[in-house]
């Protein structure tokens, strides 16, 4: 995930143009790695409104997770109704490694439901007064033991795993 400094994923009304063509580079090198990512609805309909970068130039499978409305989806994305049912469609894939991509509901819905066993956060040189959290408010604790901190560019990431408790 990519936040600004102070935990926001996304402005108020959804939009990310403070994140850096930098972090869309790293995000794409990860994704293809891994060759599979989860993202939810509302991102996956904000990123297809972005004239420069889109989901579908990324060469890795794709997920879209939505609990009621689905997006009409373009060929190559899978449609599921739950992390559950995006980990079920992901391992009859043949995937046993999954990169999760926002947003905040998502993300906290995956880690309430220990789902999650690393996270990577790139932190922007940004602050926002106001905007989306990283994970939505949710009933929820989990102790994360860092492994990784690396500078790229004015990026910092911090790589952590979840110690399930």
């Amino acid at each position: 995930m990519a936040q600004t400094m102070n935990g926001y994923i996304a402005r108020e009304n959804y939009d990310e143009d403070f994140l850096s063509h930098q972090n869309w580079k790293v995000f794409i090198k990860l994704a293809e790695d891994i060759g599979l990512f989860i993202v939810g609805r509302k991102t996956y309909e904000e990123v297809k409104k972005w004239k420069e970068y889109n989901f579908d130039s990324v060469k890795a499978k794709k997920i879209i997770v939505s609990r009621g409305k689905q997006s009409k989806l373009e060929t190559g994305y899978v449609s599921a109704n739950s992390p559950k049912d995006a980990l079920d469609k992901a391992s009859k894939l043949g995937f046993t490694k999954v990169l999760l991509t926002g947003g905040g509901t998502l993300n906290g819905a995956f880690i309430k439901a220990g789902l999650v066993d690393e996270i990577i956060i790139n932190i922007e040189p940004f602050v926002l007064g106001r905007g989306i959290r990283i994970f939505s408010e949710e009933t929820f604790e989990n102790k994360l033991q860092l492994l990784k901190v690396k500078k790229l560019n004015e990026i910092l990431q911090l790589h952590y795993k979840v110690v399930k408790l």
